[in-house]
């Protein structure tokens, strides 16, 4: 048993009864978690709340939580998701804690994320980490551009994926900041402001994730209260990105060819 600062990787998933189309949801999971189980670092744990079982790889690292409120239509405000991110906070506290980071059930992490945040934040007064520039890739086109972008999104990259925010969760602490971040930090696009107002340790981790988007399945895309303007950041990312190729997706721990047939499978 590994005595270093545990990690883990919740995982909140989308009511089947609310997917547009099941098999291209467990599809993207399955990207996901190709690419969180290629991390350099191998010392990590999954946690996947949802409603539905779906299928997963036959890995001891990976527990899926099932929830136990009723799946309900999809929200603007993405209450489900929000609960089961409650869920999965409160396992890791009730476990003792360590960095948790949420990731979105069809977003890329780089493979040396776990390895930088235990080395950069692991013995650090931090309360959390950011993921401030990264990538947004296209699903259907498999274009993808840099972010930050002046011509597509000039704000951090925390500002628009969710997958972008590392908490140390320290069960013992009175601080309320120190025990639970999320507590207090909230939204991750808030996180980089909060931290300075509080004057709370906030660390830049230097990794780059990817935001998948036109996957037919994206939350903001289809009901938040950006979901136009949404549109327009999709035909930008098109409009100057580039091709992702072997290269590029072998950053996330991902087959180029198992990604091509994955994005043509639902065109």
């Amino acid at each position: 048993m590994s005595t270093r600062c545990p990690f883990t990787f919740g995982i909140p998933l989308l009511p089947r009864q609310c997917a547009s189309n099941w098999a291209r949801i467990e599809c993207l999971l399955t990207l996901t978690l190709t690419s969180l189980l290629a991390q350099t670092d191998q010392d990590f744990h999954i946690v996947i709340a949802g409603h539905d079982r779906p299928v997963l790889p036959k890995d001891p690292r990976i527990e899926f939580l099932q929830v136990d409120w009723p799946a309900l239509p999809q929200r603007s405000d993405n209450l489900d998701r929000g609960r089961k991110v409650f869920a999965i906070n409160d396992l890791v506290m009730r476990r003792g804690g360590g960095l948790l980071m949420f990731v979105d059930a069809d977003d890329w992490i780089d493979t040396q994320l776990v390895e930088h945040a235990r080395a950069f934040m692991g013995g650090s007064n931090a309360v959390g980490g950011v993921v401030v520039s990264g990538y947004a890739i296209d699903f259907r086109t498999l274009r993808t551009t840099a972010l930050p972008d002046q011509n597509v999104f000039p704000g951090p990259f925390n500002k628009i994926c969710g997958s972008s925010t590392v908490a140390m969760l320290r069960p013992q602490e009175r601080d309320p900041l120190r025990r639970d971040p999320h507590t207090i930090m909230h939204e991750h696009y808030r996180w980089t402001e909060l931290a300075q107002e509080l004057g709370a340790p906030l660390v830049e981790l230097p990794v780059q994730n990817a935001y998948l988007i036109n996957t037919a399945e994206n939350h903001s895309e289809l009901y938040g209260p950006f979901a136009a303007w949404r549109r327009e950041f999709t035909a930008a990312v098109n409009r100057v990105g580039f091709k992702a190729d072997s290269d590029f997706m072998a950053r996330f721990g991902l087959n180029s060819a198992e990604v091509r047939a994955a994005s043509e499978r639902f065109e």
